[in-house]
């Protein structure tokens, strides 16, 4: 047995739509899928590292895996939790974010990529996932 290919599809066209809309920001490969039985997953390469996204049992829920080159790390939610700007941009973001606006498999897909865009900006460790370096200052016209 395996994923219905209707989850699948879901997985892999959430994945594309928010890669899409942040491919600006991130410098990350487009997004490679894998389905193998009950377990879809996503990776997206950079130049420090790379991001998977995993989608399967036991409990259905998408989560993140950031592997760095430097210091050959994979950082794991709870790894990403144990950094204090990251600790404390989650804490606000779960006191802002609209509970009714996503549910399941697209809050998760969305949540990651925030994740990605946001909550790790301005840590060394990830300084390789975005586009324009985290510490510059605004170009103005």
């Amino acid at each position: 047995m395996s994923m219905s290919q209707e989850t699948q599809i879901k997985f892999a066209r959430l994945v594309d739509s928010y890669y899409q809309q942040h491919e600006n920001t991130l410098k990350l490969s487009t997004p490679r899928i894998i389905h193998d039985g009950f377990v879809s997953k996503s990776t997206m390469s950079g130049s420090g590292g790379t991001v998977e996204i995993l989608y399967g049992p036991a409990e259905y829920h998408a989560e993140i895996f950031v592997t760095t080159l430097k210091g050959k790390k994979c950082w794991n939610l709870a790894d990403l939790m144990s950094v204090g700007t990251v600790r404390d941009w989650l804490v606000r973001y779960s006191q802002n974010a609209d509970s009714q606006s996503k549910v399941g498999l697209e809050a998760d897909i969305e949540w990651i990529f925030l994740i990605l865009t946001d909550g790790l900006r301005g840590v060394a460790d990830f300084e390789w996932l975005y586009k324009v370096n985290s510490t510059s200052q605004p170009k103005h016209a």
